[in-house]
């Protein structure tokens, strides 16, 4: 019997997140860390793809 439960509020708690998941972002204030997180990324993979341009650039210029 206390399987059945734990069954269900686990399926009540899925539900719940899928259905409110916008509203408990918004609360949570996820979405601008979420921005965030992107343009940091986005600004990491422009400094390595920056950095092998140089050293291509470097390599030219020894040879």
């Amino acid at each position: 019997m206390l399987k059945y439960i734990v069954i269900a509020l686990v399926g009540l708690g899925i539900y719940i997140g899928v259905t409110y998941k916008d509203q408990i972002d918004d609360v949570m204030n996820a979405r601008p860390m979420e921005e965030a997180q992107d343009m940091l990324e986005d600004m990491g993979d422009q400094a390595a793809d920056a950095k092998d341009a140089l050293d291509k650039q470097l390599e030219t210029l020894q040879n």
